[in-house]
């Protein structure tokens, strides 16, 4: 009896001591975990405004503390303002480099504009704008911005592979004094709570704190949504050669944007290129080892110009500079000159650097786990849990 009653006494021990360890691990970890602070909103009207019953509080100049509802802040004849919900009345006047921070214990978070967002947020007055900096956890940042940069009905494992990708591409930005990084296509899209999901959530959970490093630093993981075929090599797109993003072949086919075209009519062409009267020629200079433009010689009626394909693509607003070209002569009737449309047709989309989205799917539809999808897209790296030193 005795006997059974130590090994009862030991089993508990152990188990209690397991959940010790491992509450202790998360709480450590938990207080260790990097905070980022993201662009949301550049603006001159903002409406901030709590979920429901629960306030918010400001903290600023003129509040310490405050419970409040919601705030708009404007500007209004030549003067920025602040008023709150409960008061429209009652206008406060804001100065340049004036700031305020908003918070909730609310775990809905809190309204800015159509979208909800956790933890705090940073308003900075400055002379031509207002901005709205969410300051969070990185982790809570994440499972938004998966949902935010990769369809939730994906495969869990491409959603893994984007969490890492993101994750260390996060941590890499430098930022500025106000803020991190921006919210947009600029950097990674994140739209708040509206893009968490429980699968987005765990896929960042079952990837926690891991990012992808090359000779024990952080690399530039860039991703992109399709290459058409096949990824480029760095140096062709931007300056920095970085061994890691070197072309591999894509498995990006089965997507709608791996093939497109876009038409400009000759009085779009005008108005897009006006110092040389259109485009009546495009003359391709060179192309990348993947076929992408890298420069062209442009032919208008008073000149011509050239171009990256980088500068083009953004010029025309194309999906990609996987492209090629073809004019088409429109006889509106006998007596007007010929007018010339041109057709720009291509692949893919995005600039076509380091892992494919719509690559990653495909492979993990395949059965690969995120640590193949992600040493085949960048090349010779390691994946390792987060330290400072990989900065």
């Amino acid at each position: 009896m005795i006997l059974k009653l130590k090994k009862n006494y030991s089993r508990r021990f152990l188990i209690c001591s397991l959940f010790f360890f491992v509450f202790q691990s998360e709480t450590v970890f938990a207080s260790k975990e990097p905070i980022i602070r993201v662009l949301i909103s550049k603006n001159n009207n903002i409406r901030i405004r709590s979920d429901k019953s629960i306030p918010l509080t400001i903290e600023g100049k003129f509040f310490s503390n405050k419970k409040i509802k919601g705030l708009t802040l404007k500007n209004e004849k030549n003067r920025k303002i602040l008023y709150f919900d409960k008061n429209k009345q009652k206008k406060y006047d804001l100065k340049s480099y004036q700031q305020f921070q908003v918070k909730t214990p609310d775990g809905r978070g809190i309204w800015v504009g159509q979208k909800r967002f956790s933890g705090k947020l940073n308003l900075y007055v400055l002379d031509s704008e207002i901005l709205v900096v969410n300051v969070l956890g990185i982790e809570k940042y994440l499972s938004s911005v998966v949902g935010s940069e990769m369809p939730t009905k994906w495969p869990i494992e491409a959603l893994k592979a984007q969490a890492i990708a993101s994750r260390t591409y996060a941590l890499k930005q430098k930022g500025n004094n106000l803020f991190d990084i921006d919210s947009t296509q600029k950097n990674q899209v994140y739209n708040g709570l509206e893009s968490r999901t429980y699968k987005t959530t765990r896929a960042v959970r079952k990837t926690r704190s891991l990012v992808l490093t090359y000779k024990n630093k952080l690399i530039n993981a860039l991703f992109h949504s399709s290459s058409g075929g096949m990824t480029e090599n760095s140096q062709d797109v931007w300056k920095n050669q970085y061994p890691y993003l070197s072309s591999v072949k894509d498995f990006d086919k089965k997507n709608p944007k791996f093939k497109w075209q876009k038409k400009f009519s000759n009085k779009e062409l005008i108005n897009l290129f006006p110092k040389i009267g259109g485009i009546n020629n495009i003359e391709i200079l060179n192309i990348t080892s993947t076929g992408r433009v890298k420069n062209v010689r442009l032919v208008g009626a008073y000149g011509s110009d050239q171009l990256s394909g980088v500068d083009l693509r953004k010029k025309l607003d194309l999906n990609s500079n996987l492209m090629r070209f073809k004019f088409i002569g429109d006889e509106l009737n006998k007596k007007s000159p010929v007018k010339k449309s041109l057709i720009v047709f291509g692949q893919g989309s995005g600039h076509g650097v380091g892992m494919s989205q719509w690559g990653a799917k495909y492979m993990a539809s395949r059965g690969q786990k995120a640590e193949k999808i992600l040493k085949y897209f960048y090349r010779g790296v390691k994946i390792k849990p987060f330290k400072k030193d990989y900065l």
